[in-house]
């Protein structure tokens, strides 16, 4: 058997005990395609960022090389822990993009709540847990 083969074996074998798990833990099936974009999306920024990571230590390799200060391997850039690092960059991007889109979008929502709105926060909007005379 092909070795590419036995890998896609694999990951399929775990990707459908990881989905039966799933749907009987009540996740819906028709959360999954929008799931599978996410990490595709997430995939081609790490591949984005291991592009530059890789660009960049060639750079600098190189750089040093030219001014004399010293000698690194050019293959040390492309060592598996460049693009662990960069994987993690990705998650740690999307991750952050995504809370930015949900910020944008409830500053969003809240603008177009009537002043005075429970939504809507602002002096005309006090919490009924806030105590009476303390700073704001």
């Amino acid at each position: 058997m092909p070795d590419a083969l036995y890998i896609l074996g694999v990951v399929a074998a775990t990707s459908c005990v990881v989905y039966t798990a799933g749907r009987r833990r009540g996740m819906r099936a028709g959360l999954l395609p929008p799931a599978l974009r996410r990490a595709i999306r997430c995939v081609g920024v790490g591949l984005l960022f291991w592009g530059g990571n890789v660009a960049v230590g060639a750079a600098v390799a190189l750089l040093v090389r030219g001014l004399g200060l010293g000698f690194i391997w050019l293959y040390v850039n492309t060592d598996v822990s460049v693009l662990v690092l960069s994987a993690l960059q990705a998650l740690a991007f999307e991750a952050w993009r995504v809370e930015h889109e949900r910020e944008r979008a409830a500053s969003a929502s809240r603008a177009d709540d009537p002043p005075g709105s429970p939504a809507a926060p602002g002096p005309e909007h006090e919490s009924p847990h806030r105590v009476k005379g303390a700073k704001r």
